[in-house]
């Protein structure tokens, strides 16, 4: 038990031989990861250490717990701070206890105001360690924390699951002239995405500011690796069926850890969304968030959800906006309900079988049958070697039908004249709009000569006179524009008998 002398056990940490963990380890942790914490409200030498070294030195100092400007946390401060610690217990294998502090008893973390001259100084901590000091987390009085609610989101909060991070055992991932062999993460790693132990605000191109638009509300990618690490993994952390909502209302950015059950990540928004299943998986949902300096966006959105290496989440919807998805090793459901939807498959075509069912496609490994994916809503699969549209009910049967009517049967395959009529379809050009634009592209001198064309494509024989006239009249008169009797051509059943449209619905259509 902490008293305001002497701190709990501790214990050391070894390397994992890991650099993205190794970056982010100190060289002590608290031995039982049933840690408690306090909220000190007197800065008497009744609570404080008063040794040089192992505690704050001499009470008439003006450091810490002695200066005039120490201070309580307010009631909302302390409900966030517990907020903060939570996200912690939520990923790791550890528990927080509150007490209530006397002259024998205090916490293993202790968290109270004070000040740094320095008004950029948010906060600062100490690591588990053998001196009363360990585990203590001062908050600045003259910094951002002393103005600013400490809401999720906030560069408040985020400083808080910081400090908590240092005081659980976790260092800073850059260089330190302290300790120069200490073990740093490189560069692209090295920024707020990826763990909120650094110092650095970057996007994923490496543009620089001094905050974001949204700040972490959890511990990230690689401080969860770490933590996991030093005190085991919370194997109760969403062990059930979860669903992980989000919309366009609010602004998110976290990292995903769910200890089991089969899991749905669900987007209602009508943005565009790109959404990433795999382990360490990186997503944009809903409301951007950017790097800002000095309020202002720098560069492209960062990855404002992630998920955690270890986690599995097998499902997941999107909503009203042209979406990216990418799956995992595991079956997924991927339903990208309304817009131009895209599942990208890191992989040759050859190694996956694609099968039509009532209500999309299944696609399936070759070599792992445990891993198959069933695609809804879905408008585009991508492979590495090629790719497939497969809403040949919809805009790449209008393509592939405009195009065996226009100009033959043999172009169906051509892969470029399918992504251009794509291109332009999934731009919002109507059925008829299409039409004409292929009429044009066709380069037809008369109507006389577009009715021909479109006959011969129908019916491999050149029409008579008497056959192709009242086309011809139609069209001259005004009485049907080009791109609708493009249209009609198209939808006859003699041009999709022609194109094998039943059997591209099986299969889909390449495009470039």
């Amino acid at each position: 038990m902490p008293t305001p002398f002497v701190s709990s056990s501790v214990t050391d940490i070894h390397p994992a031989n890991v650099n993205t963990i190794d970056a982010l380890l100190s060289d002590l942790r608290w031995t039982n990861p049933a840690i408690s914490y306090s909220f000190p409200t007197s800065n008497s030498p009744l609570f404080w250490s008063t040794q040089p070294g192992s505690g704050y030195g001499s009470p008439f100092g003006d450091g810490e717990p002695w200066s005039s400007a120490t201070t309580a946390l307010t009631t909302n401060d302390q409900i966030n701070f517990e907020r903060a610690l939570q996200q912690w217990a939520n990923v790791a294998n550890l528990s927080f206890i509150k007490v209530t502090e006397t002259s024998n008893e205090v916490g293993d973390i202790r968290a109270m105001y004070s000040v740094d001259p320095d008004e950029f100084t948010l906060a600062w901590s100490y690591l588990p360690g053998f001196s009363a000091q360990a585990g203590d987390i001062w908050i600045n009085t003259l910094g951002l924390l002393n103005f600013q609610e400490w809401d999720p989101g906030s560069i408040s909060f985020e400083t808080l699951l910081h400090e908590i991070g240092h005081a659980l055992g976790l260092k800073h991932p850059f260089f330190n002239s302290d300790d120069p062999a200490a073990i740093t993460l490189p560069p692209n790693l090295d920024n707020t995405i990826h763990t909120i132990m650094s110092y650095t605000y970057a996007d994923l191109a490496g543009n620089e500011g001094n905050e974001f638009s949204f700040h972490p509300t959890t511990p990230m990618l690689l401080d969860i690796a770490a933590i996991q690490y030093v005190y085991g993994a919370n194997n109760n952390f969403h062990a059930g069926n979860e669903a992980y909502n989000y919309d366009d209302t609010h602004a998110y950015h976290e990292t995903l850890w769910d200890a089991g059950g089969t899991d749905t990540l669900q987007y209602t928004g009508t943005a565009s969304a790109s959404v990433d299943l795999k382990p360490a998986g990186a997503s944009f949902i809903g409301q951007p968030v950017y790097v800002q300096s000095n309020g202002v966006n720098v560069g492209s959105p960062v990855p404002n959800v992630w998920i955690a290496n270890g986690v599995t989440i097998e499902n997941a919807t999107t909503g009203q906006g042209d979406d990216f998805m990418i799956g995992n090793d595991n079956s997924n459901m991927l339903d990208g309900g309304s817009g131009i939807d895209t599942v990208r498959v890191q992989s040759q075509r050859e190694h996956y079988a694609l099968s039509k069912i009532p209500n999309g496609y299944t696609i399936t490994a070759n070599t792992n049958q445990g891993n198959q994916d069933t695609l809804t809503n879905i408008e585009r699969l991508q492979f590495d070697d090629i790719k497939l549209a497969l809403d040949l009910d919809g805009h790449a049967g209008q393509v592939a039908k405009l195009l065996g009517a226009v100009f033959g049967t043999a172009t169906v395959a051509n892969q470029e004249y399918v992504g251009i009529g794509l291109t332009e379809a999934d731009k919002g050009l109507s059925y008829e709009q299409l039409g004409e634009l292929a009429i044009n592209a066709a380069g037809f001198t008369s109507h006389d000569d577009m009715v021909t064309q479109l006959w011969h494509n129908l019916f491999g024989a050149v029409p008579s006179k008497a056959e192709k006239s009242p086309y011809v009249k139609l069209l001259d008169s005004g009485e049907i524009s080009t791109g609708a009797l493009a249209v009609l051509a198209a939808d006859s059943h003699f041009n999709t008998d022609n194109i094998h449209l039943t059997g591209l619905m099986q299969t889909g259509i390449a495009f470039v």
